[in-house]
């Protein structure tokens, strides 16, 4: 491992695995902080939502502790969500075509951190395929921060900008799956290789529609009104657009050597609300464009798979559209020993819950829920 360690904390908190407490640079044994709750008070009740519901699309149970419209707290429940993955004894390659399945629509985001980690643990070379992978992960960015931008125009009502925005994110599926034969990147990334021909990546197009978009949300006093002051956290332990927008300059693409952004700067808000969230996601739209277009990558193919037969241990931290994703492999002979995981969504739903009891009543509760783009199904996962 050249990078992580086990041993003491070091560095900003990143998340739970099955065994480990993840750091910025550090793995260590997990140490139980028991959740509290508010207790019920006279006259409260508890206001079931979910795992089925209108509005949710991920099984998810929510009892929310209200009098009547405030809401006081909140107890999630993600297990329904909860899948066992055999992966342990696979071969590596093999292993990453599950890997990439685990949450299809950040598929490049855990497809990269778990082939990085590989590549780590068996020392194998990967500088002149980095860039295209930053390519990858920027426009998964894109189309991510767009989704959820979308969700929150749902939650408006705004008709309009939502339809529009949905149009834009499947215009930026059709540029990702022109370039590597799949929407969500199956079978485009491999160990020490990369499938895509980068050549057709055109987002001047994107780029001036969401501008347009973005500039009529801005200008709406309704839809402003639904978002700011909504929904605000402020916390060290946090990760991703979330972190951002409440003014901590968290992000692996700063603080991680898994890939080298070079000298990239954050872009931060203070508001740490809804609204501060949509800003955030919004300008890295803007962000993960110039990204691409200062590459210029036109390879249409590049390295061969490798046939993988050594052991070692690897990791990798990746900034994913939702925050940090973190990977350990243990490698013995070419196959998986161990695997661990960390996804953004074991503290962005922390998060959630913190800010959606912070002075919110029901009709918020969609907004907080959709600016944090949270994603149950990378959270509940165990390898066997």
């Amino acid at each position: 491992m050249q990078y992580y360690n086990f041993g003491e904390r070091s560095g900003r908190y990143i998340g739970r695995s099955q065994k480990y407490d993840i750091y910025a640079s550090s793995i260590t044994k997990i140490t139980e902080i028991p959740d509290e709750f508010e207790i019920k008070n006279s006259g409260e009740i508890y206001f079931n939502y979910g795992p089925s519901a209108g509005g949710l699309r991920e099984s998810v149970n929510f009892k929310l502790l209200t009098p009547g419209e405030s809401i006081r707290d909140v107890v999630i429940n993600p297990e329904y969500k909860q899948r066992d993955i055999k992966i342990l004894g696979d071969d590596v390659a093999r292993a990453l075509l599950k890997v990439e399945r685990i949450n299809g629509f950040h598929g490049a985001s855990n497809s990269i951190a778990y082939i990085l980690a590989v590549e780590d643990a068996l020392n194998i070379e990967n500088s002149e395929l980095n860039k295209m992978r930053i390519v990858e992960l920027e426009l998964e960015r894109i189309r991510s921060n767009i989704d959820v931008i979308k969700g929150l125009c749902e939650s408006a009502g705004f008709a309009v900008p939502e339809k529009q925005l949905l149009y834009l994110r499947e215009e930026v599926a059709r540029i990702i799956s022109r370039a590597f034969s799949h929407r969500y990147y199956f079978s485009a990334n491999g160990i020490g290789s990369i499938k895509g021909d980068f050549s057709t990546i055109k987002l001047n197009g994107i780029e001036k529609k969401f501008r347009n978009i973005y500039d009529g949300l801005l200008s709406s006093k309704i839809f402003l009104d639904r978002i700011q002051e909504n929904g605000i956290v402020k916390n060290e332990q946090s990760t991703g657009p979330a972190a951002r927008a409440a003014g901590f300059k968290f992000d692996a693409r700063k603080d991680s050597k898994s890939l080298d952004y070079g000298h990239f700067i954050p872009i931060t808000e203070t508001g740490g609300d809804s609204f501060s969230r949509f800003v955030v996601r919004a300008e890295e739209i803007f962000e993960s464009i110039n990204i691409i277009d200062s590459y210029n990558i036109k390879n249409a193919e590049t390295g061969k798979k490798k046939e993988v037969s050594g052991s070692g241990e690897g990791t990798a931290r990746i900034e994913s559209p939702a925050g940090d994703i973190f990977y350990y492999v243990n490698i013995e002979n070419g196959k998986l020993r161990d695997i661990q995981t960390v996804s953004p969504t074991y503290l962005n739903l922390r998060l959630f819950r913190q800010a959606l009891k912070n002075n919110n009543i029901f009709t918020d509760f969609f907004f907080v829920w959709e600016s944090f783009g949270i994603w149950i199904s990378e959270l509940e996962v165990n390898f066997i």
